[in-house]
């Protein structure tokens, strides 16, 4: 039986009214902290997760009443699904949710950073208008897009830069290659080939061990002077202290990251010194029309578990009894 859902942020107004309308009793944390989440596992059937806090092995542990943790996005890197399934914990997430939001936020950071915006607006701030001669800004038709993994997000970026843009894409994905045979697409057989290949490089690969920290110096090397770098998947993908020498060195011309290994960043973060570099605060995904998709697709996964249906994506092929 589920009657507690532990919801770690609150939800949209839609997705809690979804819950409230089950009857269901809700619990927030009283503060954003993995000790506020973890003092409420002991009373909860549910858990509807966003990135702040871990589903790991001792957490699940705590919650011995605990039958499903949704996630209210595609990566579910904070759950430890190994323990969920050992314990007969469904795990589900919202497959493609966020995606038009997370593609639209690498393309516009690509056209920031190819175009010179920050830079040419601290210039009118400040009373330089003799920056529009100094810096000069590049077009994006005819530059080749390296796009690294072309999942739900990946292939909507290739598609925007590819039909909307005139950029030719190179695209690393040995998992879907076949799925884009009718695409004019290149696909290239490792990172060091896309990186060399690309004037503008989007990741969006997953967070698994053979990713983290996958761009380095080594692999940044790999890079042209002239190419910049977009990060709006998961921060432990990249060396953010090599990251750090490359632009500082100008080895690369820029880069924009969504995503940090340390969310939020300490303040005296190497990168925060760097005039060619874009940071955001992982708001890629948080637009008004995802919040609202996200809430109500979680809150409706935890309403069909306890109506004793399957939610639409399942993680682990372990499902508890409503």
């Amino acid at each position: 039986m589920i009657s507690t859902v532990l919801v770690t942020e609150i939800l949209s107004p839609e997705g809690m009214d979804v819950l409230e309308r089950r009857g269901f009793e809700i619990l927030l944390p009283e503060e954003n902290s993995q000790a506020a989440f973890e003092r409420l596992l002991p009373r909860c059937h549910a858990i509807v997760l966003r990135t702040n806090v871990q589903v790991n092995a001792d957490a699940i542990d705590k919650a011995p009443d605990l039958k499903i943790v949704v996630r209210t996005g595609a990566g579910y890197d904070n759950v430890d699904v190994d323990a969920a399934t050992r314990r007969g914990v469904m795990v589900c997430n919202l497959v493609g949710v966020n995606s038009v939001s997370v593609a639209e936020h690498a393309v516009s950071l690509m056209m920031s950073l190819g175009k010179q915006l920050p830079y040419y607006d601290r210039s009118v701030r400040t009373g330089d208008w003799q920056a529009r001669r100094s810096k000069a800004s590049v077009e994006l038709e005819g530059k080749t897009v390296g796009v690294a993994a072309m999942g739900n997000v990946g292939a909507k970026v290739a598609a925007m830069c590819h039909d909307a843009f005139g950029m030719q894409v190179v695209a690393y994905d040995p998992f879907v290659k076949d799925r884009f045979s009718d695409h004019d697409y290149r696909f290239v057989d490792d990172l060091e080939s896309l990186f060399a290949a690309s004037d503008f490089i989007s990741l969006h690969l997953p967070s698994v061990p053979d990713t983290r920290g996958v761009v380095n110096a080594r692999l940044l090397s790999s890079m042209k002077e002239s190419a910049y770098l977009i990060n709006t998947a998961r921060g432990d993908l990249i060396n953010e202290e090599d990251l750090a020498a490359a632009l500082r060195e100008r080895r690369i011309a820029g880069a924009a990251l969504d995503v940090f290994s340390s969310e939020p960043p300490p303040e005296n973060h190497p990168l925060f010194s760097l005039d060619n570099i874009i940071l955001t605060p992982h708001v890629a995904s948080l637009t008004w029309e995802v919040t609202v998709k996200a809430a109500i697709g979680a809150a409706q996964a935890v309403v069909d578990l306890a109506d004793g249906k399957t939610p639409r994506f399942v993680v682990n092929p372990v499902a508890p009894g409503a």
